[in-house]
C-alpha cells in the first residue's frame, strides 16, 4: 500500500476546538500560530477515516487505508438486494423504492428473501462463505 501525503510534514499547532451536540467537530488554528499552510497538495484536503473522542475531549483521527479495496465481498445479488460478507459478518440487504407501494414491496420482499434463503442453503455447513 502506498502512503498518501496529506500534510506537508508532521506538525504540532495550537488550536481551538468546538464540539457540537450533533457530533460535528470544528478545529481552528489559534491566531498566533505562524505559517498555517499544512496541506501538501493544494489548499484543502478531504479525508475519510474514523474520529474517536474521549470524554475529556482528547480526540484522535485515524484515516482509512487508501486503495485497500472494498470491505465487502458481494456473494449473491437479487433484483433489489444482495448478500455480502465482511471479515466477521454475512450481510443481507434489500432496498425497494417507495414508489412501488406497500403491496408490491411486500410481495417482492418475500420473493427476494426466498432467493437469499435459497442461496444460503447452497452453502456447506462449514462454509467459508466466499465463492
Amino acid at each position: 500500500m502506498k502512503d498518501i501525503k496529506v500534510f506537508i510534514d508532521n506538525i504540532n499547532i495550537e488550536t481551538q476546538t468546538t464540539y457540537a451536540e450533533n457530533g460535528k467537530i470544528n478545529i481552528y488554528p489559534c491566531a498566533f500560530v505562524e505559517n498555517p499552510h499544512l496541506v501538501a497538495h493544494g489548499d484543502r484536503a478531504s479525508q475519510k477515516g474514523r474520529m474517536v473522542t474521549e470524554d475529556d475531549g482528547t480526540s484522535c483521527f485515524h484515516p482509512y487505508a487508501h486503495d485497500s479495496g472494498s470491505r465487502y465481498n458481494t456473494l449473491f445479488q437479487t433484483a433489489h438486494g444482495s448478500v455480502k460478507e465482511t471479515l466477521n459478518d454475512v450481510i443481507f440487504q434489500l432496498r425497494f423504492p417507495k414508489r412501488l407501494g406497500k403491496s408490491l414491496i411486500e410481495s417482492m420482499l418475500r420473493e427476494e428473501q426466498e432467493e437469499q434463503v435459497a442461496f444460503v442453503k447452497t452453502r456447506r455447513s462449514e462454509t467459508k462463505w466466499a465463492l
